[in-house]
């Protein structure tokens, strides 16, 4: 690639209009400053925390019953954006913004918004499935609920690593690091 070349190559900023990872890291970081938000008014008003929970909570988590799915299919959608902790919260992010962004570089930025959505619901339409296959095999199956951002996030990282197996990270430092072994680190 010439000076020319690269020269003709626009890079678009992190805070340019129509960013779709930056808009997926500010919605999941809304989401868990609104949940958090709500959890705090139920404390601050001395109502237990399990109503929070079983009330609120449960409204954004997936629930491997079909059933209670069927009663708020939303959830399907909603899961992926619903974190509780800090620390996985940040690090799904970095995680996101890290692949998200080579993502953006080698396919475009139209990719990403599609991609995470469909690593979300491939994740949750497969704990469904293995939940109703446990439960059909007649083992004692408890009632379980699936939430995070780890599957979109991972269907990310994995798009970008099969997209460009041969990517290098840091290429100036002894050859860079090669992008599936900062994969095999998110995965691991």
């Amino acid at each position: 690639m010439g000076y020319r070349d690269y020269q003709r190559t626009v890079r678009r900023g992190i805070w340019a209009e129509n960013n779709s990872l930056m808009l997926l890291i500010i919605v999941n970081a809304l989401v868990f400053i609104l949940l958090h938000f709500i959890k705090t008014i139920y404390l601050l008003s001395r109502l237990p925390e399990e109503s929070f929970h079983s009330t609120v909570f449960s409204a954004f988590t997936l629930p491997s019953d079909l059933s209670a799915f069927l009663t708020r299919p939303w959830s399907l959608l909603t899961a992926m954006f619903t974190q509780m902790n800090l620390f996985q919260l940040l690090s799904n992010l970095f995680w996101l913004w890290t692949f998200g962004s080579i993502l953006q570089d080698l396919a475009g930025e139209r990719k990403v918004f599609p991609l995470y959505l469909y690593g979300g619901f491939a994740g949750a339409l497969t704990f469904l499935a293995c939940h109703a296959i446990l439960k059909a095999g007649g083992n004692p199956v408890e009632p379980a609920v699936f939430f995070g951002a780890i599957t979109p996030v991972m269907a990310v990282a994995v798009a970008v690593t099969v997209l460009s197996p041969q990517f290098r990270l840091f290429p100036m430092i002894g050859g860079g690091l090669p992008l599936w072994v900062l994969t095999l680190v998110f995965v691991i």
